[in-house]
């Protein structure tokens, strides 16, 4: 199977739907709105796991433009759509599920709006070619503070996702889970004094690191931390 055709009628599809299914080079829809709203119960239940590039109506989306009308951006809901090469979120977004944007390596950079509230784990995990994410003033939730190319969870001074061009702060305390997950483009890092842990995942797939210095202050390494780090 090469390509799937995903009507507008589908309101969920259901774990490991598509797995292995790697021959696949397009999904092909013709409503972003019914797309949206589809509840995928995993990565392997979105065909673009595989597939990496949408259709809408005949015409490749690389340009993603949110419709006002959406509130939330669903788990895994471009989920391997690497052909993306911008996404435009507009402030009537107020989540964005896990995984949300996860190994869209086309993407450069990222505005995260004001209105938002919540972010899932990975949503902007395996984007290697992020060389930007910064948060709008104004948020009450997050921050990107320091101009760190990065977001950070004000309250807990926790960095929650990370690009290749991070910069981390004097004061966040913590990295938080798959913050830098699958980031191949990430080669090095300075972890300052005041981070004291590493959550589950947060450097796991980052290939190109090749050196990291751990320093005194810390007390926690989540599982899998540096899992895949071949470099």
């Amino acid at each position: 199977m090469t390509s799937v055709s995903i009507p507008n009628s589908v309101k969920s599809i259901g774990g490991l739907a598509f797995n292995v299914c790697s021959g696949l080079t397009r999904v092909d829809i013709s409503s972003l709105e019914a797309w949206l709203g589809i509840k995928f119960a995993d990565e392997f239940s979105n065909p673009l796991c595989y597939a990496h590039y949408l259709y809408l109506n005949g015409e490749e989306v690389k340009d993603l433009v949110i419709p006002n009308s959406f509130t939330s951006i669903g788990n895994c809901a471009f989920y391997g759509c690497s052909g993306l090469t911008s996404v435009s979120i507009p402030n009537s977004v107020k989540s964005m599920g896990e995984y949300a944007f996860y190994g869209c390596s086309g993407l450069t950079s990222v505005t995260i709006p004001k209105s938002i509230y919540s972010i899932g784990s990975g949503a902007f995990g395996g984007c290697s070619g992020l060389e930007s994410i910064v948060v709008e003033s104004g948020n009450s939730i997050y921050d990107s503070r320091d101009n760190c190319n990065a977001i950070i969870e004000t309250s807990r001074n926790t960095l929650r996702a990370g690009c290749k061009n991070t910069t981390i702060p004097n004061s966040v305390t913590s990295i938080g889970y798959e913050a830098f997950r699958g980031h191949s483009g990430l080669t090095s890092l300075t972890i300052p004094n005041s981070v004291t842990e590493i959550g589950y995942y947060a450097f796991r797939g980052c290939s190109g690191l090749t050196s990291i210095t751990i320093p005194n202050s810390f007390t926690s390494i989540g599982n899998y931390a540096f899992y895949g780090c071949s470099g």
